[in-house]
């Protein structure tokens, strides 16, 4: 399963979300914004200090996007 972690108004994150959505891929979001367990786990579990943090099957595939984040 493909996962994002993304925080409200991060251009970073639509700019991934959105070739996300051009390949066709099928992901569940995760808001760091609103969601302390999902924030707390990709600070801990993945190590991320930016967003989007794309995750595929617990395996950390990216974090940030295009060098920002």
């Amino acid at each position: 399963m493909l996962e994002i972690y993304v925080k409200d108004g991060c251009p970073y994150c639509e700019k991934q979300l959105s070739v996300l959505d051009r390949k066709g891929l099928e992901y569940v979001i995760h808001n760091v914004s609103v969601d302390l367990e999902a924030r707390k786990k990709a600070r801990e579990e993945y190590q991320a200090d930016k967003v989007p943090v794309l995750v595929e099957d617990g395996v950390v595939k990216s974090i940030g996007f295009g060098g920002g984040g």
